[in-house]
């Protein structure tokens, strides 16, 4: 993971091949981890390229874990425990992916899904929660018409958290809830390594890197200033490259 957006504490990269966009993201702050689970997020994917032009979404739904809030720990260690106990909650219980605008016309996936489109979600060797992503780019353009020099527009969306009252869904209270809220806008594109993962497909990570000598050619991302109970989104422009 080489891009970090401070704000929703996402680290993110996206590559491709000849057949396929990967998206990966992770988040390794339980708290914020907690807001993408409970709050819900998505994934917008836009072209506005004369005859290859396309909105495609992927909406994460919200998981309610009724008496499953999560506890911090009294080290690092204990953290990330409760948090690996945290994610697995929330894969058994999440219901089906919405989708839309695909050129298959699908509108829900179910996770860990081996059809065309596939998203696994899970934790990596640090028990950070990821999520893998791959989708043939057939699913969003005319396959005559790919030429592998696509630019497109990434926009995430992260859900606001509904306020609490008295004790935070945390298992804290409201304020330190609302602590974490204070952050600077979001500075895209700023290097950061986060966990790997594998693609539940089988999928690999092909076609160009973003940062650091990559092949790559992307733009500059923006986000907007938020806490726990706004909306949180940036967005992240990127060409799709040949291998």
């Amino acid at each position: 993971m080489n891009f970090y957006d401070d704000h929703t504490g996402l680290m993110y990269a996206i590559s491709n091949d000849h057949q396929n966009l990967y998206l990966v993201f992770s988040v390794n702050d339980q708290l914020k981890m907690m807001k993408l689970m409970r709050s819900g997020w998505s994934i917008e994917l836009s072209s506005k390229e004369k005859k290859r032009k396309f909105v495609a979404t992927i909406n994460f739904p919200e998981v309610q874990m009724a008496g499953k809030g999560y506890q911090r720990g009294n080290n690092e260690k204990e953290n990330r425990a409760e948090g690996n106990l945290m994610i697995k909650a929330y894969q058994s219980m999440m219901p089906d992916i919405s989708i839309n605008g695909f050129r298959s016309g699908q509108t829900e996936l179910k996770l860990n899904s081996r059809k065309d489109i596939q998203i696994g979600v899970g934790n990596d060797s640090e028990q950070n929660l990821i999520y893998e992503i791959a989708i043939p780019l057939k699913e969003l353009f005319s396959e005559e018409l790919i030429q592998l020099n696509e630019l497109i527009t990434l926009n995430v969306n992260v859900n606001a958290m509904n306020r609490p009252s008295g004790k935070s869904n945390f298992g804290g209270d409201e304020e330190r809830s609302e602590g974490m809220s204070e952050e600077g806008v979001s500075e895209g594109g700023r290097g950061r390594m986060g966990g790997g993962g594998r693609m539940g497909g089988g999928g690999r990570m092909g076609g160009g890197r973003m940062g650091g000598g990559g092949r790559g050619s992307f733009g500059g991302a923006s986000g907007e200033h938020s806490n726990p109970f706004e909306r949180a989104s940036f967005k992240q422009k990127f060409v799709l490259v040949r291998n």
